[in-house]
C-alpha cells in the first residue's frame, strides 16, 4: 500500500498537534552583481566629437563609475571597429594627420559587464596655405591702367579671403581675386590677403607692391664722337623738377637685338614695370632722374662696343654739367647683353658709381679689381634658355673673392626677361639699390656683418687661425644658413648659427693676404619663382706669424721680432717643461733691451 505525500499544510497541522520532528527547508539562492554592489560600468561623460588642424592633438575623454576595476579599449572605425591599443580614460592623439580624421568610441568592462560610448568624431581640419602664383608677385602698372591679383590657396574649405593695402582692410575686397582698375596715387603700395578657414590663417610673404606709375616724359638726346659715331639717348626728369635739388641718377643699359632709338623703354617690356623708380610713391620719397642710352637705328649687330661705352660715360658728364645730379648717387643697371656693357662702364669709371645692378648676363673685360669698390646685386634663372645661369654664378664669385658685395637672387624657374621685369618690381631690390652711397659702406639689408673681431680695413695676426663672429639680417626674413671661404688656401665650412653666427679655427695661409668671404642665404623675395639669395661681407686678414731674433749686447739682450699685429706681450719662462711664461713687458714695440742677470730665462713674444 502505497503511502500519500505528506503536504506542506498536514506537516504544519501535525506540528501544532505536537509531534516532535524538525524540517529542514533547502530553498535555491541566486546571488547577482545587484545584490553585492557589483554593476556593469556606468557612463557618466560620453567623449565629444572634436576638429583639430594638422599638427595639433587631439583628446577624446570618457568618464564612469561602476566596480572597479575599469578597463577601457578605444576603437576606430575603419571597415569594422577595431581597437586602437589605448586603455586609458584619455585617448591622446599627437601631431593629427588627415589619416585621423574619422568615428571613435570606447568599450569599458568590469567584473560586471561592459558598455560602449557614444562615437565621437575627429574632423582633420588643413590649415591653408598660400601656393606661389606669378598673379601673386609685385609689379607695376601706369596711371589709369589695371592690374589684376589673385592668390592660390588650398587647404579644408570654406576658405575665407581678405585683402589689405598697408596693413588696413579693403572694403569688399574678399574674393581670390583683387582688381585694381583706374588705378591712382592711392592705389599704390603693398597689399596683402589674409587666407583663413577652421584650421588656422595665412597671410602671404613677402607683400606685394603695386608701383603706380604716371606716363614718363622721355626726352630724346644725342652724343656724337669725333669720327662721326652717335649715341642716342632719353631721359626722364622727376615732376616738378627743382634745380636747387639735387637728385640721383640712374642709368638703365639694355639688351641686343631689337632696341634701338625707335623703341622707347616704356615699350621694353610692354608694361611699366621698367618705370617702376617712377611711380607716384617713389617720386614723392626720393624721385629719380633716368636715362636710357641706346644706339642708332642704322645699328642692330654690334652691339655695346668699347666706342659705344666711352659715349655713355660722355653722356654722363653732359647729363651732370645740365642738370643737378648728386655725384654720390649715380647707379647703372645692365640686363643681358647690357651687363658686359655696364661692367665694362665701370671699369672705365673707377669711383664713379654708387651701385650695380646686374640681370642675366655675364661679365666684361674689365678687370675685377676695378670693380670691387662698387656694391652689386645680381639677378638670374635656372629657367634662362638664353644666358647660361653659369655666366652669373661665375660673375658673383669673381667678384666676391675680389673682396666687393655681391647680393646674389638666382630664381629658379623664371625666363629670361621674367626675371628682369620680377626683379625690378621687389621693394628689398630697389630700397636697397637707391640706399647705396658712392665710396660708403652698406647699411641696407640685406647685409651680412663682421663684428668679432672689431670691423676694420685689414686684420693683422701672428696666429695661424681665427675664431669670427657677426650678424645676417635680411628685412626680418628668415636666414638659412651662413658659409665661410678663405680664398688664400681653399679652406671653407659652415659656420653656426645664422642671424647671429659664429666660425670657429679658421686657418690662414701664413705670410700672405687672406680674404675670408661669409656668405649668408635667405628667401628670393619671388615665391611663384622660387630660389633664394645670398648676400656676403668679408674680413682680410694679413696672416704675419711672429719671428723673434734674441742678439747678446754685453751684459744686455736686444730682442727684435717682425710679424703679428700689437698690443704685443714680452713675457719670460725660466722652464719650458713648467710652462711658467710671466709678462715682463706690456705694450712693447721692437727692439726691446732686456737685462741679462740671474739664471738662464727664454723670452717670447706675445701679439694678435
Amino acid at each position: 500500500m502505497k503511502t500519500k505525500p505528506t503536504k506542506p499544510s498536514d506537516i504544519s497541522k501535525s506540528n501544532v498537534r505536537g509531534s516532535r520532528f524538525k524540517i529542514y527547508l533547502q530553498v535555491p539562492l541566486l546571488l547577482t552583481s545587484a545584490s553585492v554592489g557589483l554593476g556593469q560600468p556606468v557612463i557618466t561623460q560620453q567623449p565629444q566629437s572634436c576638429t583639430n588642424a594638422i599638427g595639433t592633438t587631439a583628446t577624446f575623454t570618457v568618464a564612469a563609475t561602476g566596480a572597479p576595476p575599469l578597463a577601457y579599449q578605444w576603437q576606430k572605425l575603419y571597415v569594422t571597429w577595431s581597437d586602437m591599443g589605448c586603455t586609458a580614460a584619455n585617448f591622446v592623439l599627437t601631431n593629427v594627420q588627415t589619416g585621423y580624421a574619422g568615428d571613435y568610441r570606447v568599450i569599458i568592462t568590469n567584473v560586471g559587464g561592459a558598455v560602449t560610448s557614444a562615437v565621437a568624431h575627429l574632423t582633420v581640419v588643413t590649415p591653408p596655405l598660400i601656393i606661389p602664383a606669378t598673379s601673386l608677385q609685385s609689379t607695376a602698372v601706369f596711371a589709369g591702367g589695371t592690374c589684376t591679383s589673385g592668390v592660390r590657396a588650398s587647404g579644408t574649405l570654406p576658405v575665407l579671403y581678405q585683402w589689405q593695402l598697408n596693413g588696413q582692410d579693403l572694403s569688399a575686397q574678399t574674393n581670390s581675386t583683387l582688381v585694381v582698375g583706374d588705378a591712382q596715387a592711392t592705389d599704390e603700395g603693398d597689399y596683402t590677403v589674409v587666407v583663413r578657414n577652421a584650421g588656422g590663417v595665412v597671410t602671404n610673404d613677402p607683400p606685394v607692391r603695386l608701383w603706380v606709375v604716371p606716363t614718363p616724359q622721355w626726352v630724346k638726346g644725342n652724343i656724337t664722337n669725333r669720327a662721326g659715331l652717335r649715341l642716342p639717348y632719353f631721359y626722364n626728369l622727376p615732376a616738378n623738377y627743382d634745380p636747387g635739388r639735387s637728385y640721383p641718377l640712374f642709368c638703365f643699359i639694355h639688351g641686343c637685338c631689337v632696341f634701338n632709338e625707335n623703341v622707347l623703354p616704356d615699350t621694353f617690356t610692354g608694361s611699366a614695370v621698367a618705370s617702376a623708380w617712377a611711380s607716384y610713391k617713389q617720386q614723392a620719397s626720393d624721385p629719380v632722374i633716368a636715362v636710357w642710352p641706346t644706339r642708332p637705328q642704322s645699328d642692330t649687330t654690334s652691339g655695346w662696343t668699347v666706342q659705344y661705352l666711352q659715349l655713355v660715360s660722355a653722356m654722363f658728364d653732359a647729363l651732370m654739367a645740365e642738370f643737378n645730379i648728386d655725384p654720390d648717387r649715380v647707379y647703372v643697371m645692365g640686363h643681358s647683353e647690357g651687363v658686359h656693357a655696364a661692367w665694362d662702364l665701370i671699369g672705365l669709371r673707377p669711383g664713379f658709381f654708387a651701385a650695380a645692378w646686374l640681370n642675366n648676363g655675364w661679365q666684361g673685360s674689365a678687370p675685377v679689381a676695378t670693380l670691387k669698390q662698387v656694391p652689386f646685386w645680381v639677378f638670374s634663372s635656372q629657367g634662362d634658355t638664353a644666358v647660361p645661369v653659369a655666366d652669373s654664378r661665375t660673375m658673383v664669385m669673381q667678384l666676391r673673392h675680389a673682396g666687393a658685395t655681391a647680393i646674389y637672387t638666382e630664381f629658379s624657374s623664371a625666363g629670361h626677361d621674367d626675371t628682369l621685369v620680377t626683379a625690378v618690381c621687389i621693394p628689398a631690390a630697389v630700397d636697397w639699390y637707391l640706399a647705396q652711397r658712392r665710396g660708403l659702406p652698406s647699411t641696407a639689408q640685406p647685409l651680412l656683418s663682421v663684428t668679432n673681431p672689431a670691423p676694420g680695413a685689414t686684420y693683422t695676426t701672428g696666429a695661424g687661425s681665427l675664431n669670427l663672429a657677426g650678424s645676417a639680417v635680411a628685412l626680418g626674413e628668415g636666414i638659412g644658413s651662413v658659409s665661410w671661404a678663405n680664398t688664400a688656401n681653399g679652406a671653407s665650412g659652415k659656420a653656426a648659427g645664422a642671424s647671429a653666427w659664429s666660425a670657429a679655427n679658421i686657418p690662414f695661409k701664413p705670410d700672405t693676404t687672406n680674404l675670408v668671404v661669409l656668405t649668408a642665404t635667405t628667401t628670393s623675395w619671388a615665391p611663384a619663382w622660387g630660389g633664394s639669395t645670398t648676400f656676403n661681407g668679408s674680413i682680410t686678414v694679413v696672416s704675419s706669424p711672429i719671428r723673434a731674433i734674441l742678439t747678446s749686447q754685453g751684459s744686455r739682450a736686444s730682442l727684435n721680432w717682425t710679424g703679428g699685429g700689437p698690443p704685443y706681450r714680452i713675457q719670460r719662462a725660466t722652464d719650458l717643461a713648467l710652462d711658467d711664461w710671466t709678462d715682463v713687458l706690456s705694450d712693447a714695440t721692437p727692439p726691446v733691451t732686456l737685462p741679462l742677470s740671474g739664471r738662464a730665462g727664454f723670452y717670447r713674444i706675445v701679439g694678435q
